[in-house]
């Protein structure tokens, strides 16, 4: 849409150079104004005729790219993309906060690490406590009689500073650092939201600008500017500075 809204301005812009060429053509040969003008306007319109070339090729690369994405042949058509209408941000920051704790995947990924490491915390402190073992076995002896058997194994964590200690120590680190990671990751997110918010709050500023202020006015200064150039009241330059203006 961006290639094919932008070969659009450039069209009109050449169109606009040609007019203007066409004046100064006119006027130089009457002896009006100077070669100079004539050039300079042929300079312009081979401008525009190359970024009109560069824009050809981008709209060709964008076809090719999206024939591709969607698995078809490369010089398959896509006609003309629809109007894009602008729309106003309805959303506040603060819901865009809210869905982004919900949604995230980078934040659900972060408290699965956070829950694994709590767990490890909690399983390394059982290390204090005593482990037992109780087993008990029947054996059938034949003509003799029945034999059973009883065991209880008991481990004391003796040692408990030398291998306990250290062991919770360092799975409570692995906690503190899981937790940190997602302050850091939810921080990040949080950032990105609020820099693509205020672009987005900008941009929709600045279209406004340009298309109820900037773009009329500038459109009806090259207008009278051409008049002006026509009658001889203004110089080719003033002409050529309101074109830029509108381009």
């Amino acid at each position: 849409y961006y290639s094919f809204a932008s070969i659009d301005v450039l069209e009109r812009s050449r169109e606009l150079l040609r007019k203007l060429l066409r004046i100064a053509e006119a006027r130089y040969t009457v002896g009006r104004s100077a070669q100079q003008d004539v050039y300079k306007a042929q300079t312009q319109l081979s401008v525009v005729e190359t970024r009109l070339v560069q824009f050809e090729r981008e709209k060709a690369a964008r076809e090719a790219e999206i024939n591709s994405l969607l698995n078809r042949r490369p010089d398959s058509a896509l006609g003309r993309p629809t109007e894009i209408q602008p729309q106003e941000l309805t959303r506040s920051l603060g819901e865009l906060y809210a869905q982004a704790r919900e949604n995230s995947p980078m934040l659900r990924r972060d408290e699965k690490m956070i829950e694994r490491a709590e767990v490890a915390v909690n399983m390394a402190r059982k290390e204090y406590y005593p482990d037992y073992t109780l087993t008990g076995g029947y054996f059938n002896m034949g003509g003799m009689p029945d034999m059973y058997m009883f065991r209880a194994d008991f481990k004391l964590p003796i040692y408990f500073f030398r291998k306990q200690r250290p062991g919770v120590t360092e799975q409570a680190q692995n906690l503190v650092q899981s937790r940190r990671t997602y302050e850091a990751t939810n921080q990040s997110l949080h950032f990105r939201i609020k820099d693509d918010y205020l672009m987005a709050q900008t941009s929709s500023r600045l279209m406004n600008i340009y298309g109820k202020t900037v773009v009329p006015q500038a459109s009806l200064a090259l207008e009278s500017s051409l008049a002006s150039y026509e009658t001889g009241t203004v110089d080719f330059l003033s002409v050529l500075t309101n074109y830029v203006a509108v381009v």
